[in-house]
């Protein structure tokens, strides 16, 4: 009787789940939102971004590497000229003394001007003066030995250069070839989600402000309207190109006001406040740290960006976007 009961459970069970599953729909990839796939763009853009921010570094550093490199090799030079000077000098100290009888003969003949000194002043004289040159040629000595171990570590310096200058310059090589791999599979992205990102509207003509927006924030918001349609261009920082963090650093800088280059160093170096006490002129960030987006808001639930490879400069909606992290630069 227990095993009909079992057995009879286990069938009413096995059917149940099976009525369930024909009622449940096939698992299926959730269909991509159009604020996903801005915020993946800004994170490859981001990526792309700081990896030009570092080769531009590096390449700095080589520039400087073969500077010091020729800075060296004039020092070896002048080096080289001094250590000969100093050999001419001391050879033919050596020439004299042994067309004198030779290194005793010279010392008898110091001792000799001494003994037949008139008196006491002139033998002092005479002793000060063998001394001296006894000294200028001790020192000539110290100073030609000097002037070879200066080149050896001015040699020493050369190579290590060399050396180091290979090395960046392999490393550049390397990511250029990366960053260019990285630029590519972005641009696929993007050309495959067009349609998507074709809904992201904005606006690429100056608004009005409101006139509570004054003096320093607002010459800001001004500046940064100026390059409205301006193409998003990787690693720019100037009219021809800007991408997000460039756009903000060049307004700022055209105010006198010193920020960061990168969205992560602007967003540490403002002050974090809520997104309920947003103001004109505050920045806005796509993440509440490390962020890579960065935009200034403009007031009206408006922001201005440079907002991803393929876009232009424009104004958008925050409460359309995904930028909820705010901070401040001017109080």
């Amino acid at each position: 009787m227990k095993i009909r009961c079992k057995f009879a459970l286990i069938v009413a069970l096995l059917f149940f789940m099976t009525m369930m599953s024909n009622e449940l729909p096939a698992f299926a990839e959730p269909e991509l939102s159009l604020e996903q796939a801005i915020q993946n763009i800004q994170e490859c853009d981001s990526k792309i971004d700081n990896n030009i921010d570092k080769l531009n570094k590096i390449k700095e550093e080589v520039s400087q590497k073969e500077k010091q490199i020729k800075d060296n090799e004039e020092q070896l030079k002048i080096a080289k000229e001094d250590v000969e000077e100093k050999d001419k000098k001391l050879a033919d100290r050596l020439k004299g003394i042994q067309l004198n009888g030779g290194v005793e003969s010279t010392t008898l003949q110091y001792l000799d001007a001494l003994i037949s000194s008139g008196n006491v002043l002139e033998a002092m004289n005479k002793a000060s003066l063998i001394y001296k040159i006894c000294e200028n040629d001790k020192n000539m000595i110290l100073q030609a030995k000097e002037s070879e171990k200066r080149i050896i570590e001015v040699n020493e310096e050369i190579e290590k250069g060399k050396a180091d200058l290979q090395k960046n310059e392999n490393d550049i090589r390397n990511q250029v070839v990366e960053l260019e791999d990285q630029k590519d599979k972005l641009l696929k992205y993007i050309k495959d989600n067009n349609i998507l990102l074709s809904r992201n509207t904005g606006i690429t003509v100056p608004v009005t402000l409101s006139s509570d927006i004054t003096g320093q924030k607002r010459s800001l918001i001004e500046e940064a309207e100026k390059y409205l349609k301006v193409p998003y261009l990787w690693g720019g920082e100037s009219p021809s190109g800007f991408d997000c963090s460039g756009l903000i650093q060049y307004v700022f800088k055209s105010q006198g006001i010193y920020i960061p280059r990168i969205s992560q160093d602007q967003q540490r170096f403002a002050k974090t406040i809520s997104i309920s006490e947003i103001k004109p002129g505050d920045l806005v960030f796509n993440k509440p740290s490390e962020s890579t987006h960065v935009g200034m808001y403009i007031g009206d639930d408006m922001y201005i960006q440079a907002p991803r490879t393929g876009d232009v400069v424009k104004i958008s909606r925050l409460s359309r976007s995904n930028m909820k992290y705010v901070g401040r630069v001017l109080d």
